[in-house]
């Protein structure tokens, strides 16, 4: 009768941590595969960019003249897919096109905040100067998962 016993208990204690490792198994792959919206918008990354805004508060009511003379200070690094919102506009990277060109989206809330203005730009012209959503910009870096660009006066 103790042998009955014995294998009952081993074959329950079996399924149990059969089940408990398919459990583990299944979040591990939800959380992997399917991650959760606000956890990705809030990641603890320690991303130096996710931490800061891209413009102080003050900023966007300064005089014409303050303003450009903050221009050539100011720097912008973009991540790939994430918006990022500069001055009356916000900027989305979308990655390269080939080696020769980046793209990347315009959104103009006061217009429309839902309507994405689509723009192909060439590395060579980006790094002398472009102008989107009434600032110009002057590329530092492209690379595939990041942008970087320095605001820039007009010429």
């Amino acid at each position: 009768m103790d042998k009955i016993r014995e294998k009952k208990w081993f074959s329950f204690t079996a399924y149990i941590l059969a089940f408990m490792g398919v459990w583990a198994l299944l979040l591990y792959l939800a959380e992997t595969y399917f991650p959760s919206e606000t956890r990705s918008l809030n990641s603890n990354r320690g991303d130096r960019t996710s931490i800061r805004p891209s413009q102080s508060p003050g900023r966007q009511n300064l005089p014409k003249n303050d303003a450009s003379k903050i221009a050539g200070r100011e720097k912008l690094f973009l991540l790939l897919n994430q918006k990022m919102s500069t001055g009356k506009s916000e900027l989305i990277y979308r990655g390269l096109v080939g080696q020769s060109e980046f793209r990347i989206d315009v959104i103009v809330p006061e217009l429309d905040p839902l309507a994405a203005y689509s723009y192909r730009i060439k590395i060579s012209e980006a790094k002398k100067s472009f102008r989107l959503a009434n600032r110009n910009y002057r590329l530092i870096a492209a690379k595939k998962g990041a942008l970087h660009l320095k605001v820039v006066e007009p010429q």
